[in-house]
């Protein structure tokens, strides 16, 4: 059912979102200068779209894909090339060992994740590919279900829960890696 613009209902749904869009557009952007401009193309996309969207359906939802195919569209003009290490790479026996201890006391001491993130895990993130990038986001730190990222971006629920497995696995090696190499540093180890 389609409706008139109504500003003051606009603005009142739109506003709780505020931060949580401005928090995915801060991870998810590969260039940050262009966080304020694609905000101001979500905001005028979901203002220019509003009669269109069916009260009684998510707008939540409905604002984030704006935002999700707004972010990909940043993107896409300001490519940028980076090396994602491969996560399936062999690696020996003693550096896998090692990365699972760190990664179970990880899992046994939320904390420590709190330590390891730094710019290096940022630009892990970063380097994720897009659709991996963009379900990692969705899910994660939006709170959106698998259902949900799928009908945002259009892909197959599978395809979602595929690059969020993806991207799951590249970030907690990297975890492992910057734990390894923190205990390192912190030990005296060169």
């Amino acid at each position: 059912m389609k409706q008139k613009r109504d500003s003051a209902a606009f603005l009142a749904e739109l506003e709780p979102l505020r931060h949580q869009l401005y928090g995915y557009a801060r991870r998810a952007l590969n260039r940050p200068e262009a966080i304020t401009d694609a905000l101001q193309e979500v905001v005028l996309t979901a203002w220019r779209e509003y009669p269109r969207f069916v009260r009684g359906t998510n707008f939540r939802a409905w604002v984030f894909r704006i935002m999700v195919n707004t972010v990909f569209n940043f993107n896409k003009r300001g490519t940028r090339e980076q090396t994602v290490p491969d996560v399936n790479a062999v690696l020996d026996a003693a550096t896998v060992l090692e990365h699972e201890t760190e990664w179970s006391l990880i899992l046994d001491d939320p904390q420590r994740l709190r330590e390891l993130l730094d710019e290096r895990l940022v630009h892990a993130i970063d380097a994720l590919g897009e659709n991996e990038r963009q379900c990692f986001l969705l899910c994660l730190f939006q709170g959106f279900s698998y259902k949900e990222v799928s009908g945002m971006l259009g892909l197959p629920l599978g395809t979602v829960m595929s690059h969020i497995h993806r991207a799951r696995m590249k970030l907690r090696e990297r975890l492992a890696t910057l734990a390894v190499e923190r205990r390192y540093v912190s030990e005296g180890r060169p």
